[in-house]
């Protein structure tokens, strides 16, 4: 009779445990599901590929990098938003963990963009075509864009062109 009772409780934990709001702390795991909650959370809506904002489907986060950008001992959430085909990644959104949940502190769109973190900061990366590329095969180089949060918001710290994807 005790094996029914522990099993009903673990059941109750379970469930009460996935229903609770997700939010990261300096303690919590971060990932694909984290990144997902927060998607979801926010009702997220960008303009990605068209002229409109149009929701985006948390199944399309592709990238995670989960660190402290906004220094307030709190995980944020940097991601990219996968196109489902040759376009790549196509947008980028931070989240920021707040006491009242997830907020957008970021987000824009692109063709293949990439995201990398620079210490505290975050890079974007997005390839520049010139009029006969193919679509593999940018030959404008690459502008890589540097984030920094400045206690408010997400400013410019950098800007700057490679020939190459990595800043």
């Amino acid at each position: 009779m005790l094996r029914p009772v522990r099993l009903l409780a673990a059941l109750a934990l379970a469930a009460a445990v996935a229903a609770a709001p997700v939010h990261a702390s300096a303690g919590t795991k971060c990932g694909v599901v984290t990144a997902r909650a927060a998607v979801t959370a926010t009702h997220l809506r960008m303009k990605l590929l068209g002229d409109s904002a149009t929701p985006v489907d948390p199944r399309s986060v592709d990238q995670v990098i989960c660190a402290d950008f906004t220094r307030d001992g709190r995980t944020d959430v940097a991601v990219t938003i996968a196109s489902g085909g040759t376009a790549g990644d196509i947008g980028v959104a931070v989240f920021r963990a707040t006491p009242a949940g997830w907020r957008v502190a970021l987000a824009f769109g692109g063709y293949k963009v990439g995201l990398v973190r620079a210490g505290g900061d975050l890079v974007g990366t997005q390839p520049i075509y010139r009029k006969n590329d193919a679509n593999c095969c940018p030959t404008g180089g690459f502008d890589h864009t540097r984030y920094h949060w400045n206690g408010k918001r997400f400013v410019v710290a950098r800007s700057w062109h490679t020939k190459s994807f990595h800043p």
